[in-house]
């Protein structure tokens, strides 16, 4: 299932994967929320929990990856520090975006975020 993230004036297509937090996500949205943004992501607390097996956990993530952190439930569009990601565990993979994301580097501060489906499957 495809959705977007629209991060202030950014429009960042995400590929998301078929896991049990995806899923849970995509039957949840839309949503809307603030997030801040880092010099390697956009992150923000999402106002509930999403269900995921422990074997989706690990530490770190791939730039332009879709994560949830359990710990918090923390969703995070990451652009950018993989090779020292590794330091951050307890992430979940939900999807992978679909375009580019160098437009988020220039995002500063807390932004409005509104992430919808896109299309259907």
């Amino acid at each position: 299932m495809r959705v977007e993230l629209r991060i202030g004036e950014v429009a960042v297509p995400v590929e998301l994967n078929g896991s049990a937090a995806a899923r849970a996500l995509a039957a949840q949205l839309p949503q809307a929320l603030s997030m801040s943004a880092s010099s390697v992501g956009c992150c923000g607390q999402l106002p509930f929990s999403l269900p995921h097996d422990a074997a989706d956990v690990h530490p770190g993530w791939s730039d332009g990856d879709l994560n949830y952190k359990p710990e918090g439930d923390w969703l995070a569009l990451f652009f950018d520090d993989e090779r020292n990601s590794a330091r951050y565990g307890g992430q979940v993979t939900l999807g992978h975006a679909a375009g580019p994301l160098e437009a988020l580097r220039g995002l500063t501060g807390t932004v409005d975020v509104r992430i919808e489906r896109t299309e259907r499957r």
